[in-house]
């Protein structure tokens, strides 16, 4: 089976694929790099800190011991108990002085005699700059996510650690004043070839601290900034979603639009060859039963039938009406305030005389009659809408017509009948043209109604009323006080723009 996606399911699809490529990507170097300056800020605390205490307790000829010196083992276990006061293994669990060629001391009796390898961070020791970096068997990615979700998983971890590398220094003063007892001869070249004012880095601590000791400050700061990054990227993406949908959305409406213009533009065509080709025989056939029924006695079976073709030639009549007036070129609003109550008046005239036994209930506002909506359209809406009523009532019900103001400037026009009803499945089709479950129906009645009201800035719908029936609520705006006569007085002026006494001829 085919999958078949939209725009916005596309859109949807394509950002969440773009955002984790993006992520991942970010979020390799962000970790990288905020790591780095998490543990570099903290290594730096660290040597300052460190860096006096371990001048003191090791001294330069400490790196002038040979391996195969007869008093090489005395000299480590020197070293080693001069640093145990302040490098203890609970904190550093490695521990390791690097010379100019190897390992010095550790307190990793195989480390000892290491020779220095090629490494970056040892090399920037070597020129005196504090060096440290996250050591670990997992990506920077990786290991910042599982210290920010399991912080325990990373503590346990003995492949997770923090190198720290302190450079010793000495004076160049201090370290001539040595030299003339030190064996080695790279030593003495290298204090014999420093500038006057330099240190002299013969060796480099270094130490693998527990990455406990980094969890509370890093994870914080990992913690707040990733909120952010977060924080930031959904806005992003729901700004963007909404900037997309808004556009989907009016396409698709524009693109509804113009579907039903064009079969407005067809229905238009066809309802002008329809009014030209069969009302004309309409009219002939209605006047010729209509002079048989005439001239016929009131109980000949010629009177009845001929009552029947004019009963059946108006429905036509109607129904060619209805389709012309539902893509006749649409009028502008009105701007003149109408008489609701009139309206409704004139209405049941049109619709509900031929059924003496429907009854139209009306209980209107008495504050609020006048309403803007052009008159002759109002008079169709409510034609239209009783006639509905009075189809599904078989002639024989009561219509109630109700209005009340909503307090935001519109009036509420509620239609309710004791007819069957509106199933509940046919409501949000109710308004679609050629859609009616009438047996002899057009479905252009409440399509023609919809039109009207929507071009005079109102709205209608179809709901289900607590009783029995349907219910219809036409939404309209109020005209003020006095807009009557101030519609007048403009047409007045407009009949007579000089303000003077109007004159014949």
């Amino acid at each position: 089976m085919k999958v078949r996606f939209n725009l916005i399911q596309r859109f949807v699809f394509l950002n969440l694929f773009w955002l984790a490529g993006m992520g991942i990507y970010f979020g390799y170097w962000f970790s990288d790099e905020l790591i780095k300056t998490v543990t570099r800020l903290q290594s730096v605390d660290l040597a300052d800190a460190l860096q006096l205490d371990v001048n003191r307790r090791i001294l330069l000829d400490d790196f002038d011991i040979p391996p195969t010196d007869p008093g090489a083992e005395d000299k480590t276990k020197s070293i080693e108990k001069q640093v145990s006061g302040i490098l203890k293994p609970s904190e550093y669990r490695v521990q390791i002085l690097w010379g100019r060629d190897r390992a010095i001391w550790s307190n990793r009796r195989n480390l000892i005699g290491t020779p220095l390898e090629v490494d970056p961070l040892l090399s920037e020791a070597f020129s005196g700059l504090d060096r440290a970096e996250l050591v670990s068997s997992l990506s920077r990615l990786s290991w910042m996510w599982d210290a920010i979700a399991h912080g325990d998983r990373i503590v346990n971890d003995a492949s997770s650690y923090v190198r720290i590398l302190i450079p010793i220094r000495f004076s160049k003063e201090q370290a001539v004043l040595a030299s003339a007892k030190l064996k080695s001869e790279s030593l003495k070249k290298l204090i014999s070839e420093a500038p006057e004012g330099a240190q002299i880095i013969p060796g480099v601590l270094e130490l693998h601290r527990n990455a406990r000791d980094i969890l509370d400050n890093a994870v914080g700061t990992v913690k707040s900034i990733w909120k952010r990054v977060v924080v930031v990227t959904l806005l992003t993406f729901i700004i963007l979603f909404s900037l997309f949908k808004s556009a989907f959305n009016t396409i698709e409406r524009q693109g509804r639009q113009l579907r039903e213009q064009e079969r407005l533009s067809n229905l238009g065509k066809m309802a002008s060859y329809l009014a030209h080709e069969i009302r004309n025989p309409l009219f002939i056939i209605r006047g010729s039963a209509q002079t048989i029924e005439e001239t016929t006695d009131e109980n000949d079976p010629p009177r009845k039938l001929s009552r029947y073709i004019i009963d059946e030639v108006d429905r036509l009549n109607n129904m060619v009406q209805d389709l012309l007036g539902l893509v006749k070129p649409r009028l502008a609003p009105s701007r003149d305030p109408t008489s609701l109550k009139q309206a409704i008046e004139d209405s049941r005239e049109r619709s509900l005389k031929q059924a003496p036994k429907m009854t139209l209930v009306p209980q209107l506002d008495p504050a609020h009659d006048l309403i803007w909506f052009n008159r002759d359209q109002l008079v169709q809406v409510f034609t239209n809408l009783f006639r509905n009523a009075r189809d599904a009532c078989r002639g024989q019900g009561a219509i109630l017509v109700e209005s009340r103001a909503t307090g935001d400037g519109n009036l509420q026009i509620r239609i309710t009948d004791d007819g069957p009803g509106i199933p509940e499945a046919d409501l949000p089709m109710i308004f679609e043209p050629f859609f009616s479950n009438k047996e002899n129906g057009t479905g252009l009645g409440l399509a023609i109604v919809k039109h009207l009201v929507t071009r005079n800035n109102a709205t209608i719908d179809a709901v289900t009323p607590a009783a029995t029936g349907a219910c219809f609520i036409l939404t309209v705006r109020l005209a003020p006080e006095g807009a009557a006569e101030a519609g007048q007085d403009e047409a007045v002026q407009a009949d007579n723009p000089a303000g003077g006494v109007l004159h014949d001829g």
